[in-house]
């Protein structure tokens, strides 16, 4: 027997992970969630078009270069968002109903699960992407033939800017023990991180002579801590993305590689810390 198991081919390393991916992936494009993702998608396009071609009919609207810029934001904000609170109930989850266990000690490890969780919502981002790209070209939502196909190829550059906001909610996760408890933190994060990156660029905008002395004092606080905030907070992507999407300012790729950066680092943080934790 024993010669019998030394003669069976050992699996490759990757194994555990393309297995752990395959069943994450499967349990989420077969819920409802995706859909209602994607129809909500949809719906804001809907929404958004109206809005546009009512607007263009009484000349009161401003037709950028890319007329999707604003729509595109919108909508990969909105995902990002709600697929990071998603990730924030994965491992929780997990540790919450006493899943978790069981998967550390399958050969994957705590790194293995933490991956695949963040791989395969990566890949409903996607396909929910791809169901709003194609919405967007047959429905013209915007009015008929003003929606191209090279239009919607900016939505490249969003996926890199809001998957700090994902990653987050991962990271959030593996640091609680229920679902309710790692959704809220994440939330109240993401509340916190926008709030005070929206403070800083209304600072920034204001006229000194209209600031009281105080809000002085603030402006210059978060103008020394902007560089830190602008590496390590996963909302200065989305004001990029926002500032982009108004024509205030144009991506440079150091931002994106900086954003990609930063999801790398969350995640391997969140594989470090389920290895710390285990299923306790």
């Amino acid at each position: 027997m024993q010669l019998a198991l030394a003669r069976q081919p050992s699996r490759p390393r990757s194994f555990p992970i393309v297995a752990l991916f395959g069943k994450e992936i499967t349990a989420k494009l077969w819920s409802p969630w995706p859909f209602l993702l994607a129809s909500g998608a949809c719906l804001i396009a809907v929404v958004y078009g109206s809005g546009f071609q009512s607007g263009f009919e009484t000349e009161t609207v401003l037709v950028t270069a890319n007329p999707l810029a604003n729509l595109n934001a919108i909508v990969s904000v909105f995902l990002a968002v709600l697929l990071g609170m998603r990730l924030a109930a994965g491992v929780a989850w997990e540790r919450e109903h006493g899943t978790l266990e069981v998967l550390l000690m399958s050969p994957a490890g705590p790194r293995a699960i933490v991956l695949a969780k963040f791989a395969a919502e990566f890949v409903v981002l996607l396909v929910l992407l791809g169901i709003y790209a194609a919405f967007m070209l047959v429905a013209q939502p915007l009015g008929s033939g003003v929606i191209r196909p090279d239009d919607v190829l900016a939505l490249a550059t969003n996926v890199a800017l809001v998957l700090p906001v994902m990653a987050m909610g991962l990271l959030v996760s593996c640091l609680f023990g229920s679902v309710r408890a790692a959704v809220i933190a994440y939330l109240v994060a993401l509340a916190v991180l926008s709030a005070l990156q929206a403070l800083l660029l209304m600072l920034q905008q204001a006229q000194p002579q209209d600031l009281s002395l105080a809000m002085l004092f603030v402006r210059a606080g978060l103008q020394q801590a902007a560089p830190v905030l602008g590496l390590v907070s996963p909302a200065a992507p989305l004001a990029d993305l926002g500032l982009a999407a108004v024509g205030s300012i144009v991506i440079a790729p150091s931002r994106i590689v900086a954003a990609l950066v930063l999801t790398l680092v969350a995640v391997v943080l969140g594989g470090e810390i389920t290895r710390a934790r285990g299923a306790a």
